[in-house]
């Protein structure tokens, strides 16, 4: 954990308040993930929003200008993180940004006594350390929800990578490794999760795999036509800008490692 700390203090100098410091495939970022995001909420209506894991609030603070009527909260474990986050936001009223951990969310002394309509965490849970810490953060996040708020997971799954993986097989292209410093979250392990507290704690609303055509495009077609052509893939690549502006696919093939779950609170009886 301390050699992954590190790292995000190190993508923070670097890249200051762009979004690489948290996620390099702008394309994906803005027109697939970010976009699909804010649809989900426009329909919720939230006056507020906890942004957990937000790095240097790139995501976030699109976030509160689409919805520049709530109250939007970022939280980070990083202190390096925050600053690039409260720079780049200080011109925008409607957002605060201040340091926690996901794991001792609910006990937070800024937040124990908060309520919010939706909860978000994009890749947050994929830089714990195991599936045990991960579920440990889902019910920590719940506890901060209002009786009908929305917990939003957008988050990587070791089954996406695989199934991605396969495609790139089929057309002699090399894995795709996780990176070192995340833990993609076990699909099955997290459906049973939900499966065993559905309509306990939470109701499912929703489970899509909102990466699926845009990674069937950039990492296998126009990584296998990049490598056809003796060259390095490129983030920036046009095919890339087209791919991330077609529709995705859903659970159609669910190529791709990003998923977004959509759990709706259900209060516990007192």
């Amino acid at each position: 954990m301390h050699k992954t700390r590190e790292f995000w203090d190190q993508q923070a100098e670097k890249h200051g308040a762009d979004q690489a410091a948290t996620a390099p495939d702008h394309f994906y970022r803005d027109n697939v993930e970010i976009k699909r995001i804010v649809e989900v909420m426009t329909i919720m209506e939230p006056e507020a929003i906890l942004d957990v894991g937000c790095g240097n609030g790139y995501s976030t603070i699109e976030i509160a200008k689409k919805f520049p009527t709530s109250m939007v909260i970022g939280v980070d474990t990083r202190e390096k993180m925050l600053e690039e986050a409260r720079e780049a936001a200080k011109d925008i009223n409607n957002i605060t940004f201040f340091q926690g951990d996901v794991l001792t969310l609910s006990w937070h002394p800024k937040l124990q006594h908060q309520k919010f309509d939706v909860v978000l965490s994009v890749r947050c849970l994929i830089n714990l350390d195991n599936w045990e810490e991960q579920k440990l953060a889902i019910l920590q996040m719940r506890k901060l929800l209002t009786p009908d708020g929305s917990l939003i997971l957008v988050e990587n799954t070791k089954e996406g990578l695989d199934k991605l993986n396969l495609l790139r097989q089929i057309v002699d292209l090399p894995p795709i490794e996780q990176r070192w410093h995340n833990n993609y979250i076990p699909e099955d392990k997290l459906k049973q999760f939900v499966a065993e507290n559905n309509r306990k704690l939470f109701q499912l609303m929703a489970m899509e795999n909102i990466g699926n055509l845009y990674y069937i495009i950039s990492r296998v077609v126009y990584a296998k036509l990049a490598q056809m052509e003796g060259k390095e893939p490129s983030y920036d690549h046009p095919l890339n800008e087209i791919a991330s502006q077609l529709p995705s696919l859903g659970d159609h093939y669910s190529c791709s490692p990003n998923y977004m779950m959509i759990l709706e609170n259900i209060p516990e009886e007192t």
